[in-house]
């Protein structure tokens, strides 16, 4: 569609949607672009090359980096604008995915140093984490179009989620004194998070009282998580507690998903009506919501829901989960709308890519490029499960069945190729028994161990596979 085009370089270039007769919201739009996932798991170069052009061209000499690129590239803008927190901290995220995807040390070692100044920048005189206490404060410009002011879920566990990654960047690279700072940030931050931010059934801000105005304050917002499930589609672990992880994300599901919207007040723009189903922005059941709040509070889009059904399905809430997929794809059936355009800000709109994170999290899909590990836990139909898998280097199928204790799985490669040392499989309960492993024709040595319910298959050297070969597994269990 029109949303995305190549420059002439061949840069990957994207509005956030497009109208009828033009782009929507031009700029690759960082805090937007942050949900989608499909490009980067089916076209990761072109994915990589938005990053690049981002944090080459738009970045100011202090760190701040413009969430619109300007075009022509390199060019400046013509006043500067606020730094979208949200979307300067997911460049970080997205980085460090990239490279887990691709392996690519030469590419991390090129784009450290803009990475690094772009996340020092929120410890600058009058940033958002001036004072260095992990704890996200300020004027946060925000893909709601508005700034939030005052410590609040949503730009909080983007900036933890950079930290995490930044860590682990800094380290591989032997930045070892950056890396111990994100830590100890990030440690400090996320608990501070914990004990002030979490009100027993899910997070909210602390509005300051200076700037009262389109703030969500006490409401249970759809997306106060986003970073966390960010943080679980690159394989970074828990930002938060996982328990306040887990309640914070049922109560979203309680208090925001609707049934029906016959008798829902919205003065906003109309992607959901009358008896569909939707998960609603933002919902205030504890009372006090502003006199004015954050725009679009009172709206469903699907680029937002698919982030928190995927979240649903990662934290174990599978039914929860598909149900607001199901919800989603009644309200673009072919009758009631296109199911090629799902719009929020313009026609094709970006957000929506994030739904291409259904299929990692139903598989359990994780990769690692630098590790040569790859996994798959499924969460359907375990006893007999097929998808599709992609990396930087290559494409395929998966397939595992287990039946009568007897497991057989098969790691198909259909395009590039794939190198291994370590691959994880699950559920699998009981103790292992007769392993055997052929890597095409070849036999293939493992050492097994067990972790979680999953089969943890370590090889003693990187095994490669080639378009055309299947890894096969069988196993009594």
């Amino acid at each position: 569609t029109p949303t995305v085009l190549r420059l002439e370089d061949g840069t990957f270039y994207g509005f956030e949607g497009c109208s009828n007769d033009r782009g929507c919201c031009e700029g690759s739009c960082s805090h937007v672009w942050n949900y989608a996932q499909a490009v980067a798991y089916l076209f990761p170069r072109l994915q990589r090359s938005m990053l690049e052009a981002s944090l080459r061209t738009a970045m100011e000499p202090d760190g701040f980096v413009h969430f619109r690129m300007p075009l022509p590239l390199g060019a400046r803008p013509a006043r500067r604008f606020f730094p979208a927190a949200d979307g300067q901290m997911g460049c970080i995220m997205k980085l460090y995915r990239e490279w887990r995807f691709s392996g690519d040390d030469g590419f991390l070692k090129e784009m450290w140093p803009a990475a690094k100044k772009a996340l020092s920048f929120a410890w600058r005189p009058g940033s958002w984490d001036a004072d260095e206490d992990g704890v996200m404060e300020g004027e946060q410009h925000n893909t709601y179009d508005v700034e939030f002011y005052g410590p609040n879920p949503m730009m909080e566990c983007w900036y933890l989620g950079a930290l995490r990654a930044a860590e682990v960047m800094a380290a591989y690279l032997g930045d070892e004194g950056f890396a111990a700072k994100c830590r100890e940030l990030f440690e400090r931050g996320s608990r501070w998070t914990d004990e002030n931010l979490f009100n027993g059934e899910y997070y909210e801000q602390r509005i300051d009282p200076n700037h009262p105005d389109y703030q969500f304050g006490s409401g249970c917002l759809i997306d106060q998580l986003v970073g966390q499930y960010m943080a679980h589609v690159v394989g970074l672990g828990y930002l938060l507690k996982p328990g306040n992880v887990r309640t914070a994300l049922r109560s979203i599901y309680r208090y925001n998903f609707k049934g029906g919207l016959h008798n829902h007040w919205n003065v906003m723009r109309t992607f959901a009506l009358n008896d569909e189903s939707a998960v609603l922005i933002c919902t205030w059941p504890r009372g006090g919501r502003p006199k004015r709040p954050f725009p679009y509070f009172s709206e469903a889009m699907t680029g937002f829901e698919y982030q928190f059904a995927v979240h649903l399905i990662y934290e174990g809430m599978v039914e929860e989960g598909l149900k607001v997929i199901e919800a989603i794809r009644r309200r673009y059936d072919g009758r009631r709308r296109n199911p090629w355009d799902e719009a929020e800000c313009g026609h094709h709109y970006a957000r929506a890519l994030s739904s291409w994170s259904l299929l990692l999290a139903l598989s359990g899909f994780h990769y690692s490029a630098p590790e040569r590990g790859m996994g798959f836990f499924p969460k359907v139909f375990p006893e007999d499960f097929r998808c599709f898998w992609s990396t930087g280097s290559g494409w395929g199928t998966f397939r595992m069945r287990v039946r009568r204790r007897r497991l057989r799985a098969e790691l198909s490669v259909l395009y590039g190729e794939l190198e291994l040392e370590k691959l994880e499989l699950g559920p699998v309960e009981g103790k292992v028994r007769d392993l055997y492993l052929r890597a095409g024709r070849r036999p293939v040595q493992v050492e097994v161990l067990r972790k979680g319910g999953k089969l943890c298959l370590s090889f003693p050297g990187p095994t490669l596979l080639k378009a055309g070969e299947v890894l096969r597994v069988y196993a009594t269990v």
